[in-house]
C-alpha cells in the first residue's frame, strides 16, 4: 500500500521519495526532507516507526499513516510529533489501481491544512474520502475485517477436515461457494503476518469473532433441534436488518 499510495502522489506530480529495509535512506533521514510523511508498515512495526519519525518533524508538516488499525497509530503520532496529524486507511487492495473510484477512511487528528491537502490529494485520484473517529473505524474494522477474516478461516478449517478436496468441491460447488472458495485461496497467498494483525491487534476483532460464534451456536442450535418456526423467526428478524440499502444481487443459490 505504500507503494501504491507514493505512485499516487508522484502521478499527481508530487516528489516522492522511500525508505524501506532495502533503502540506503534510512526513515530518520527521509522524514527531515519531507513535508508529508506517510507510515505504510506492518501494524506490528506501526508504533515503533511513528515514535522514532514523530519528534522530527516541525508543526508545518504532515504525518499520517496507511493501517488498517487507527486509534493506537493516530494516538501515537498525536503524542509524539507535533505536525499535522490524519490517519488514513485505503478500503481497497494496491491491485485496484489508481482512478479506480475507491473509498478511503481519513480518520481526522490534528491541523485543518492537512486535512485539507490529503482531501484534495484522494479526490484528485477519484478517491471518495470517508471520515470517521478513529475509535470508530476500529470497531466498524473490527466486523468487517475481523469477524469477516474469522469466519473465512472457520470455513478454510471446516473445508481442511472434512475430507474432500478442495479441486473436488470446486468442481462440484455453487458459484456461490465457488467463489468463497477463491477468496480462501487468495487469503492463503498473502502474508500471515497481515491477517494474524488484523485478527490480533484490533481487541474489537476478538469481540466480534467472539459474537460471529455465539450466532452461530444459536443458528447451530435451531437446525439441530429441526425447530421451522424458530428458523423461520430468526429469518424474519434477518431479513428485516438488511432490507433497507440492498447491494447484494438476488437470485444465487
Amino acid at each position: 500500500m505504500g507503494s501504491w499510495f507514493a505512485e499516487l502522489l508522484e502521478r499527481q506530480g508530487f516528489t516522492v521519495l522511500r525508505s524501506d529495509l532495502g533503502t540506503a535512506l534510512t526513515p530518520q533521514a527521509m522524514t527531515v526532507q519531507c513535508d508529508v510523511v506517510v507510515v505504510s508498515v506492518p501494524i506490528a512495526e506501526t508504533l515503533k516507526v511513528i515514535r522514532e519519525i514523530g519528534p522530527l518533524l516541525p508543526e508545518s508538516a504532515l504525518l499520517m499513516d496507511l493501517t488498517s488499525v487507527k486509534k493506537a497509530p493516530l494516538e501515537a503520532m498525536l503524542a509524539h510529533s507535533t505536525a499535522q496529524v490524519v490517519g488514513l486507511h485505503p478500503l481497497l487492495g494496491p491491485e485496484a489501481g489508481f482512478n479506480s473510484g475507491g473509498r478511503v477512511v481519513v480518520c481526522p487528528g490534528r491541523g485543518e491544512s492537512g486535512l485539507a491537502w490529503i482531501t484534495r490529494v484522494l479526490q484528485g485520484s477519484a478517491l471518495t474520502p470517508l471520515y470517521l473517529d478513529a475509535e470508530e473505524h476500529d470497531r466498524m474494522m473490527g466486523l468487517i475485517q475481523g469477524a469477516n477474516h474469522f469466519s473465512t478461516l472457520a470455513l478454510a478449517l471446516t473445508v481442511n477436515r472434512s475430507g474432500f478436496e478442495a479441486h473436488t468441491l470446486t468442481q462440484y460447488a455453487t458459484e456461490t461457494f465457488r467463489e468463497r472458495l477463491e477468496r480462501i485461496r487468495f487469503m492463503m497467498e498473502q502474508p500471515v503476518e497481515l491477517f494474524g494483525s488484523l485478527l490480533m491487534d484490533n481487541p474489537a476483532a476478538v469481540e466480534f469473532s467472539e459474537e460471529y460464534l455465539e450466532g452461530a451456536r444459536r443458528l447451530l442450535e435451531v437446525c439441530r433441534s429441526k425447530d421451522k418456526q424458530a428458523f423461520a423467526n430468526l429469518f424474519t428478524s434477518l431479513r428485516e436488518t438488511f432490507a433497507a440499502g440492498k447491494e447484494c444481487g438476488e437470485g444465487r443459490r
